[in-house]
């Protein structure tokens, strides 16, 4: 079946289209909807995309983690199109009404992968340029926290199946949990935000990319920092509230 930019850009629903960063929204979703009209024409189901921006992700860090300029450009480049094509594997699901949970999952793999890729490939990029090793602990401490957060989160959702969405909740119900805005944050600097731009101008312009690293530390470890205690306290009260209700 063919399917037109049109009916592809239909497909997308408004609360994902409200849900993206900036970035994401302006840059990459538009060029993901002529990215996704080429996978369709080439038969290219929505597990096939993400199998090849895995692939992608996979080849940019090795690229990036080169001495020199030509190849580290490379995967940088690389890094910018595997945030298109993160997008890309949504939009054939959505298009030819595939999506599920197997399809979910493999996306979230998929998605937990580069992260870890990208920061071991910019610490590795940084110590080729300066060996200095705690450069190397910092990314290592920065894929941690953002790995960390991420399983803490979906595993407290797996537990709560009625709570992945953050519903409108009622007087009734109590606080609902909801990570939306935290998201939302890392959505707009993270590998579908800014963090990919950021890598391919720090390195054309020769400058900059320990600042991304220690901002990355300092955004993740702190976002690490603040779900599990937001988790702690909801789950906290959650006991709190189930106790009351067992003993009355």
């Amino acid at each position: 079946m063919k399917y037109t930019l049109a009916e592809i850009r239909a497909a997308l629903p408004p609360e994902k289209r409200r849900s993206d960063g900036l970035w994401g929204r302006f840059v990459l979703r538009p060029l993901s909807f002529y990215f996704t009209w080429l996978a369709l024409k080439l038969r290219m189901g929505a597990d096939a995309v993400s199998a090849l921006s895995a692939l992608v992700s996979l080849a940019s860090a090795v690229l990036f983690s080169c001495p020199g300029f030509v190849l580290p450009l490379l995967g940088a480049a690389g890094f910018n199109l595997f945030s298109i094509l993160d997008c890309v594997d949504g939009n054939v699901a959505r298009i030819t009404k595939t999506a599920g949970p197997w399809g979910g999952w493999v996306d979230a793999v998929t998605g937990y992968a580069a992260y870890t890729e990208v920061f071991t490939a910019l610490s590795l990029y940084c110590y080729l340029r300066r060996p200095w090793w705690p450069v190397l602990v910092i990314g290592g401490l920065t894929g941690g926290a953002n790995l960390l957060a991420r399983l803490a989160y979906q595993n407290y959702r797996s537990f709560h199946p009625s709570r992945s969405l953050p519903p409108t909740p009622s007087p009734s119900a109590g606080k609902v949990f909801s990570l939306s805005r935290e998201q939302y944050l890392a959505d707009l600097v993270g590998i579908s935000g800014l963090l990919m731009p950021a890598l391919l101008a720090a390195h054309l312009l020769g400058r900059g990319m320990f600042l991304i690293v220690g901002f990355n530390f300092l955004f993740y470890g702190g976002g690490c920092l603040f779900t599990l205690g937001k988790l702690v306290r909801t789950c906290y009260r959650e006991r709190k509230e189930e106790t009351k209700n067992g003993e009355s």
